[in-house]
């Protein structure tokens, strides 16, 4: 793992649970990477008004989705990301518990990055958070992202 500044993490997951899984495992991880943990579709789109129009904000590093969420369900959030202008470049990982084709087929076709069934049991929760984060810490999409930040 090469060493890099400190990252911002959305998290968007209502379930407690899962959530305190996702944060201990990342955090496990790479202490550097803070996570930002919204309970619900309706928190989620609040938050993400706020970084869509304050461009001195920092955009999160990575968006991981649960599908399954009070107010407004992650498909509706998805779309938000993806339809707009300063956020769109942002990689959304949907981590679910559904395994249904059509969530998976409808989200691939919003334009999410990767849809990730949430394991079932503990240490293979820790595995399929570390391959995530693996994944997009080699994937250069933030330099994308700086690049942007300096072109406007």
């Amino acid at each position: 793992m090469r060493e890099r500044k400190t990252e911002q993490l959305l998290l968007v997951e209502d379930s407690d649970d899962h959530a305190e899984l996702a944060e201990f495992y990342i955090s496990d991880y790479n202490k550097k990477i803070r996570v930002n943990r919204l309970h619900d579709g309706a928190e989620a789109m609040t938050y993400l008004e706020q970084i869509e129009t304050s461009p001195e904000q920092n955009l999160p590093w990575l968006v991981l989705l649960d599908l399954k969420l009070p107010k407004y369900d992650g498909h509706e959030i998805l779309a938000r990301i993806k339809n707009s202008k300063r956020l769109a470049g942002i990689p959304v990982v949907i981590f679910s518990t559904s395994n249904s084709g059509k969530d998976i087929k409808r989200a691939l076709s919003s334009y999410a990055n990767s849809y990730i069934v949430k394991p079932m049991e503990a240490d293979q929760y820790g595995e399929v958070i570390n391959e995530i984060l693996q994944y997009w810490e080699l994937n250069q999409h933030h330099l994308v992202q700086s690049t942007e930040k300096c072109d406007a």
